[in-house]
């Protein structure tokens, strides 16, 4: 099988490319948003797409013929064009679950680093004033006893909720869709809709997907419902967040703190409102990103792509209803 990469960022493909793939090609987007003639030339043959954050759009699939899987590489497929590929009868894949844990990981990473002011009381340290470092104590907290608020209880949701339960955390969710009940009555967690969360959590954590009801949630409004003493951690998709509103609010003391991974434009630009902000926490989306996960998820992909073009079966996590 022949396999284009829509990659900006090059891993050593050399090492991540199994045996039984003949031959392969890596193109990504210019800065126009568009494929080159030359780029579009490369893949006109190829049998699959496996996908990073380059978009499999018109363009793209009216170059390729023989293309018939568009795998995503993770959990979010906004990249890939649903209605153009399913008119063209090509599943649109993305892989689900395969980095949950990593998430929910990061997720209580930014918590706890937030929560003891971590990173402030590096930089004072590492400048000698131990008085001032000693100082930011006064505004750490425990999680004990904190009210969790987790919007979106599907995968990364549930592993993230798994984890604050042994800290004594209250747990709180809002969901749209149907979720793991068993679950969430283990752990104790209280489904309530999403403006109770945001006016009652401590921390309020968002594991949701980027769809038309999630983009730009987290506004003005929903900003203005919480105290401020909250703390905003997003690890799910860029465009969820509003991020002028999210500086604004950061600025103003109206939240206390944040924990952001992604972004609406990625990578992060220098003109950003949420760069350079103190109390705000930034990692450039690698909340997923491990050694084990990457492993896996390079794994999952080829295997999915090998299922429909190698042996004929359907594929997993379709996407677009092909």
């Amino acid at each position: 099988m022949k396999i284009g990469y829509l990659i900006k960022v090059l891993p050593n493909l050399e090492e991540i490319v199994p045996e039984d793939v003949e031959s392969y090609v890596q193109i990504s987007v210019q800065g126009n948003g568009l494929y080159t003639d030359e780029d579009l030339e490369k893949i006109k043959d190829v049998d699959a797409f496996i996908v990073s954050m380059e978009p499999v759009n018109e363009q793209i699939l009216s170059a390729a013929s023989s293309v018939k899987i568009a795998q995503r590489l993770g959990v979010g497929y906004e990249t890939l064009d649903l209605k153009a590929t399913a008119e063209r009868q090509i599943p649109a894949c993305n892989i689900e679950g395969v980095n949950k844990e990593a998430v929910a990981e990061h997720n209580m990473a930014l918590m706890l680093s937030l929560s003891r002011r971590l990173p402030q009381a590096s930089a004072l340290t590492e400048t000698a004033d131990w008085p001032a470092a000693r100082t930011l104590t006064a505004s750490a907290f425990e999680l004990k006893g904190k009210t969790l608020g987790i919007v979106g209880l599907g995968d990364t949701g549930s592993s993230l909720a798994k984890r604050a339960h042994p800290f004594e955390m209250n747990i709180i969710y809002s969901e749209i869709r149907e979720v793991n009940t068993e679950l969430a009555s283990q752990i104790g967690a209280t489904r309530v809709s999403h403006e109770e969360l945001f006016r009652t959590a401590d921390i309020v954590c968002i594991c949701t997907d980027l769809n038309d009801q999630s983009r730009q949630m987290i506004n003005s409004e929903a900003l203005a419902l919480m105290n401020p003493d909250t703390t905003l951690i997003c690890c799910a998709r860029g465009g969820i967040l509003d991020e002028h509103a999210v500086a604004a609010a950061l600025k103003s003391g109206k939240i206390l703190q944040a924990g952001i991974d992604v972004f609406e434009v990625e990578p992060i630009e220098q003109g950003n409102p949420l760069i350079g902000i103190p109390n705000c926490i930034l990692t450039a989306h690698v909340a997923g990103v491990t050694k084990p996960t990457s492993a896996r998820i390079w794994d999952w992909a080829h295997e999915n792509v090998r299922s429909l073009v190698v042996r004929g079966e359907r594929p997993r996590w379709i996407r677009n209803g092909v």
